[in-house]
């Protein structure tokens, strides 16, 4: 007797996620050669969503050498590849990439709706010689100010109150990396305050702060001079090692009127959101032993002494959520470990009056108290 095997239509329907186009999405900061320290960036588009595990890589062929580009990150049916370019590349006829190119290195590429394999030959799809994207590492490429953006806002209007972080985004034209803290000079009044380094190792984009104190006062606006970042003993390099220019040229700024300052007002810090920041570890309902984290944001910088809670109505008692992390920014979080005893059928509720010192303080960071109603931020029935 023959056997009938049935294949499920999703299985017999659905082909596997295959490539459909792939382009090389970056251009060299200067003309069409990539110069040493410059990120050369590969888009790989596939005809459905995938997911990702691990670091697929893509070679690239630069001259005679082959060189990885590893997975970066995934937008749905596109995923980005990376490599920045060493001192011994060289490529004058411009960057190949090869059909069989897109390997798994220990990771997976499969369709985000039934985890089939995709197929990784590139096919047509492979590129030779991409004219405007050659390469020459023994040319260093200096890392050079490419833009100078003030990224934070008053918490009211256009003037920064005592306590208030002032954050200014420096872009390069390459990607650079960080050591020690570089700092930017900003002209408040006629007065110069150094926001320090904070983040952006590694990306084009490096983060500046400053906490504006109660004697800074300025009325046209802050200004950033050409000179103004400084490395203060630290550096600021290409991923190869180059120095970057320092100089912002063009990019000063001069009294951005919608970034005034008047630290004689003292900015009391009041909560901004409110949001659950666990999931259950099945469906909806948390068991005992899980932890219930929640997050309380606030317009502005905090810092937090002692540990103050945070209540949770669950069910017809009352659980308090202990302070757990986030001094020094504009986010704390609480944490809730469930008992047995605990239910709740509607879901967890948290009051306007929820959040409590607990002999504690939760202050600016130039010491003022901040207000602890949760107002409209308040959760009903989650």
């Amino acid at each position: 007797m023959a056997l009938l095997f049935l294949i499920p239509p999703s299985q017999a329907q659905t082909p596997a996620p295959a490539v459909t186009a792939v382009g090389i999405s970056s251009g060299a900061a200067s003309g069409g050669t990539y110069g040493a320290g410059e990120r050369i960036e590969v888009l790989v588009i596939f005809s459905r969503s995938v997911t990702v595990t691990g670091t697929p890589q893509l070679a690239l062929t630069i001259g005679s050498a082959v060189r990885q580009a590893n997975f970066h990150r995934r937008t749905g049916t596109l995923l980005y590849f990376r490599y920045t370019v060493q001192t011994t590349d060289a490529d004058s006829d411009g960057i190949s990439i090869g059909r069989n190119a897109l390997t798994l290195n220990g990771g997976t590429i499969q369709d985000s709706a039934n985890e089939t394999n995709a197929v990784l030959d590139l096919g047509s799809r492979a590129i030779g010689n991409q004219a405007n994207h050659k390469v020459n590492g023994s040319t260093a490429t200096v890392p050079a100010v490419s833009a100078v953006t003030i990224t934070s806002r008053p918490v009211s209007g256009d003037r920064y109150g005592a306590g208030e972080w002032i954050e200014v985004g420096v872009g390069f034209r390459i990607p650079v990396a960080v050591t020690g803290t570089p700092r930017l000079a900003l002209t408040i009044g006629s007065s110069t305050a150094q926001a320090t380094y904070a983040s952006g190792s590694g990306t084009q984009t490096l983060t500046f702060r400053y906490t504006v104190l109660a004697t800074d006062a300025d009325t046209n606006g802050i200004s950033i001079g050409t000179s103004a970042l400084a490395l203060n003993g630290g550096t600021i390099r290409s991923l190869t090692g180059t120095n970057a220019a320092l100089a912002l040229g063009t990019h000063a700024i001069t009294n951005s009127t919608n970034h005034k300052v008047a630290g004689s007002t003292a900015t009391v810090p009041a909560v901004s959101a409110v949001t659950l920041g666990s999931s259950p570890a099945s469906g909806d309902t948390y068991g005992a032993g899980e932890t219930i984290s929640v997050e309380v944001g606030f317009q502005l910088p905090v810092t937090v002494t002692g540990t103050p809670q945070l209540a949770l109505t669950i069910g017809t008692g009352t659980g308090q959520a202990g302070y757990a992390a986030g001094s020094g920014t504009q986010t704390l979080t609480f944490r809730y470990t469930v008992l047995a005893t605990d239910a709740d059928t509607n879901g967890i509720s948290i009051g306007a009056s929820a959040l409590a010192l607990n002999s504690g303080t939760i202050q600016s960071l130039t010491g003022t108290n901040a207000m602890l109603g949760l107002g409209t931020h308040a959760i009903t029935n989650s």
